[in-house]
């Protein structure tokens, strides 16, 4: 098949072996699949990102970076069949799904993370078959593979303290924070402040319905912010912080008022420092965020399907396999992009459509 294969440190366009489904899995099309921001710490960072599921005994994330690799794991496409045992949707319809394969070795794999199942920046995938739900025809098949960034969002947000009057802020407006902003303010929380340096995503977040937002590279402070809009009251306040550079954690310690829970989404590849006795004092909670409730996964496709969310507001921008490295450098500039769609049917070498 053909993909843009990650290999040397750069992407190249290559024919790559076809995925055959094992027992109890699917094989689909890609119509579509979003570049995550973990795609960009991979390729930006990938040695730490290796060294972090190695000390962390998470094996789902591991790779040769030596061997071809196709990556891209927020998809959405076709069904085209399934290995042995396993059954779903017909063939032909359109689906998205969770990332995950399980190797011959009973190793649960993710998908666009391992040199033996390939992502969505191919023109096929293998994954489980439980792992597939079928896309409405009310929503854009394309625009589906919203589903799986924004469901962190939302699904991170079902693990917190956040409800009605909560006060919450959002640090870092790229989808997954962007879904937070939605899922805070579906659970009645407010005020909600967004913060982000490029007015583009805070754009995105106020169109959400985001009470405020706050540029911090401006010398503005969220937290601060929220706070004046809730005024006196002595609720807790939460904060999902979706940004991965170190140094943002510990100021929103500092910053946080007593009781604060702080949902750490971003993931932040490198070392970082923070000082524990202030949250300590403060009585800060700290979550680190990885899985969420699976149901969320197939709420947030819901959401998109009857118009809740409009997925079509959050893409900027859309490239082929050849603009691949084009569309990683253009997300590494977020003035420019909110969100860029891989589409396997599009020639040339730069993105279509911008975000400014």
């Amino acid at each position: 098949m053909r993909a843009a294969v990650w290999t040397g440190g750069r992407f190249a366009v290559a024919e790559h072996p076809d995925p055959v489904p094992g027992p109890g899995q699917a094989l689909v099309e890609t119509v579509a699949c979003g570049i995550c921001g973990s795609d960009l710490s991979a390729v930006a960072h990938t040695a730490d990102f290796l060294r972090a599921s190695r000390d962390s005994g998470t094996t789902s994330f591991l790779f040769d970076p030596a061997r071809p690799l196709v990556m891209g794991h927020e998809f959405a496409g076709r069904v085209l069949g399934y290995g042995p045992g396993a059954s779903g949707p017909g063939p032909g319809t359109g689906v998205v799904g969770l990332p995950w394969a399980v190797d011959p070795a009973g190793t649960v794999r993710t998908v666009g993370y391992s040199n033996a199942f390939p992502g969505g920046f191919g023109e096929r995938i293998v994954v489980q078959a439980e792992a597939l739900l079928p896309v409405p025809e009310s929503l854009d098949l394309a625009l589906a593979a919203l589903t799986e960034p924004l469901a962190v969002g939302f699904g991170n947000v079902a693990r917190s303290t956040a409800g009605p009057g909560t006060p919450a802020v959002v640090a870092g407006c790229g989808p997954v924070g962007l879904g937070a902003v939605a899922a805070l303010l579906e659970r009645g929380a407010g005020p909600v402040v967004a913060s982000d340096p490029s007015a583009l995503r805070r754009a995105a977040a106020a169109r959400l319905g985001a009470h405020a937002v706050a540029d911090p590279a401006g010398g503005e402070d969220p937290v601060r912010l929220c706070a004046e809009l809730a005024g006196p009251r002595p609720l807790p306040m939460v904060v999902v912080n979706c940004v991965g550079v170190p140094g943002v954690l510990d100021r929103l310690l500092h910053t946080v008022p007593r009781g604060t829970e702080i949902l750490q989404i971003g993931g932040v590849m490198t070392e970082d420092v923070i000082r524990p006795v202030v949250g300590i004092y403060k009585d800060v909670t700290i979550r680190m965020c990885l899985t969420y409730p699976p149901r969320e996964f197939g709420a947030t496709l819901a959401r998109l399907a009857d118009g809740r969310l409009d997925p079509g507001a959050l893409v900027t921008g859309e490239a082929g396999f050849g603009a691949l490295e084009a569309a990683f450098a253009s997300l590494r500039r977020p003035e420019e992009h909110i969100k860029v769609l891989i589409r396997p049917g599009l020639d040339g070498v730069e993105v279509r459509g911008s975000g400014r």
